[in-house]
């Protein structure tokens, strides 16, 4: 039986392995790279390689994210300090993992406005369309 110090020793060595590691830790801070609203929707769920796996909510968000790619790929070198450790970016619409809730302060006056978070992209578009038309824009 080998002891558990070769075994770390043997995977400290392997530079893949500690590349993932690097990876991974940049990975806990996916709100920073997408904003709360998309990494509500979405979770890096995996790195192998330089490519990081992505599930998503739905299509629409998978695909908004998506023509982000480029600004992703720019925010995770910014935040690694390494531009060879995140080389692509794939989006899937997958099951998000549960997250723990969040305790928050609840506010003496609820506010007024309607939180968008909870919202389609489907539903916020066809507010965003009524709320043109009723401006004059059409």
């Amino acid at each position: 039986m080998r002891k558990a110090r070769d075994v770390l020793r043997n995977a400290i060595d392997n530079p893949e392995v500690m590349k993932a590691a690097r990876g991974y830790a940049v990975l806990k801070r996916w709100p920073e790279v997408v904003g709360p609203m998309l990494a509500e929707r979405s979770f890096p769920d995996r790195y192998e390689r330089g490519t990081v796996w992505v599930a998503v909510q739905g299509s629409a968000w998978a695909q908004e994210l998506r023509m982000m790619k480029g600004t992703i790929l720019s925010r995770l070198e910014t935040i690694s300090g390494d531009p060879n450790l995140f080389v692509d970016v794939r989006f899937g619409v997958r099951p998000l993992p549960k997250r723990p809730e969040a305790v928050e302060a609840v506010p003496e006056k609820a506010p007024e406005r309607e939180d968008i978070r909870s919202l389609s992209i489907r539903e916020i578009a066809e507010r965003r369309l009524a709320k043109w038309k009723d401006e004059g824009r059409d």
